[in-house]
């Protein structure tokens, strides 16, 4: 979930199928991570260019599954990772090249994401890896 003032809500309209609204700018928790989705599909009725932020893999395979018709097709997927997750100081934006579901996570499934440059990281908070 993106979370925003009013006051930093810069417009909206009603699109086709949805209310878009557009944003001065969006608070990320800093102890979550999210996904840029970018691709091309139906746009308000034209064919072109989409782009989606996301907060979950559901969401990202959804859209990679065709359950999104702004998403035709699905051509890049980029990590905004979050300074727990990758032991740096602010957010990272890397781009993906895979997202696999590790093994043994319980009931709550734990993801691996490898960048393009061959980076792993995990979906896992450090005090759930203690009691693995």
């Amino acid at each position: 979930m993106l979370v925003t003032k009013q006051t930093e809500l810069q417009g909206q309209f009603k699109a086709y199928d949805s209310l878009r609204l557009f944003w001065n700018s969006v608070s990320l928790n800093p102890l979550e991570y999210y996904f840029v989705v970018e691709g091309s599909g139906l746009v308000d009725g034209c064919f072109g260019p989409s782009v989606r932020l996301v907060s979950g893999v559901e969401q990202v395979d959804s859209i990679c599954k065709g359950g999104a018709p702004e998403f035709l097709s699905v051509n890049r997927i980029q990590l905004i990772a979050p300074p727990s997750m990758t032991n740096l100081e602010e957010f990272s934006m890397q781009l993906l090249s895979e997202i696999r579901i590790k093994e043994g996570g319980g009931s709550t499934p734990i993801y691996e994401f490898v960048t393009r440059t061959g980076q792993v990281y995990s979906s896992a908070r450090e005090d759930e890896c203690l009691h693995l």
